[in-house]
């Protein structure tokens, strides 16, 4: 079996390779999963470059999410499950890019047949974070506001479609117009371009309404003129920091007017939920795929061999889509 393998920190087209693997011996607890799509994510690259929160032993397997079919299982797994496509929980436990991987069944949830499996191969990560994010840190209803940060990224999508079906509406910063083109495509409620006058556009776009929640990935000063539109008793949640930059806020605001600031991890989620809700989460959000409620654009899909256009292609800054890997029977 084929699989890219990451053998030192560095630049990725420079410290990946794909290799042949022997397959490895099942575990009484392992299945083998033939993969059929895995996405490429900016936490991956980070992984890559040294910069995330895992750290490999080298060489390591690469790519956090994915799904496939099960073609063998362990003694101690339930036979239902050959066959069956799964998805992959992101642990870093395995790596998602390679045509054939074996992983514990604890990190793996069944999916739907009927749904695309492009689709599905990117719920792990992000629609999870979504949905997390909007149900854990305040309770929204009907109605209400909330704000983020860098709107057109694949996250900003997946926010814009659950908040929708939830009736919650979207105040959406982006940096420029055609992203804001791309934001007004998708749903978004409210769209305001970042710059000098940010404050006050967020204030008339809101027409005087005020924001429940405020998800931020950019850091520094657009989230923290997002935060002083929050309700009192309002929630700030950071879930990457791409500026490298602390939210700009006054401590006044978390003092007088109650607000609360958190971080987000998905795998601390994943470390730490029951299991039950790990596979109901998950198994929501395979089933809004299914029935086309939930999607992200797709600019490119690359058999595994082309990788290196594959890192060339999603590491641009002005991309339309998500990069993934499809693995056609063929190519197993």
């Amino acid at each position: 079996m084929r699989q890219l393998q990451l053998i030192a920190h560095g630049e990725p087209s420079d410290v990946i390779e794909l290799n042949t693997v022997s397959e490895p011996a099942l575990g009484q607890e392992d299945v083998l999963v033939s993969m059929e799509a895995a996405p490429l994510n900016p936490s991956d690259f980070l992984f890559v470059r040294g910069i995330y929160g895992v750290r490999p032993a080298f060489p390591s397997p690469v790519g956090a999410e994915g799904v496939g079919r099960v073609a063998k299982i362990g003694s101690k797994v339930d036979v239902a499950l050959r066959g069956r496509r799964v998805l992959v929980l992101p642990t870093y436990e395995q790596g998602t890019w390679a045509d054939q991987v074996v992983v514990p069944v604890r990190n793996l949830v069944p999916m739907s047949d009927e749904a695309d499996p492009l689709q599905l191969s990117m719920i792990g990560i992000n629609p999870a974070t979504a949905y997390l994010l909007l149900s854990r840190y305040v309770s929204l209803m009907p109605g209400d506001w909330i704000g983020q940060t860098a709107a057109n990224s694949a996250m900003g999508q997946y926010i814009i479609a659950l908040a929708k079906l939830a009736g919650v509406k979207t105040l959406n910063v982006v940096r420029r117009e055609e992203a804001a083109e791309q934001v007004r495509q998708w749903g978004g409620d409210r769209i305001v371009l970042q710059g000098d006058n940010l404050l006050k556009d967020i204030e008339v776009a809101l027409g005087g309404s005020k924001l429940s929640l405020v998800l931020d990935i950019v850091g520094g000063t657009p989230v923290g003129e997002l935060a002083k539109s929050l309700k009192t008793g309002g929630a700030i949640v950071c879930y990457a920091i791409q500026s490298g930059q602390f939210p700009a806020m006054p401590p006044g605001e978390f003092i007088y007017r109650g607000l609360s600031l958190h971080g987000f991890w998905l795998i601390n989620w994943i470390r730490n939920a029951p299991r039950a809700e790990i596979q109901d989460i998950y198994q929501k959000l395979g089933d809004l795929v299914a029935d086309g409620s939930l999607s992200a654009a797709v600019e490119h899909v690359y058999p595994l061999a082309q990788f290196k256009k594959a890192f060339e292609q999603s590491l641009k800054s002005n991309r339309g889509g998500k990069v993934l890997f499809k693995f056609a029977a063929h190519d197993l």
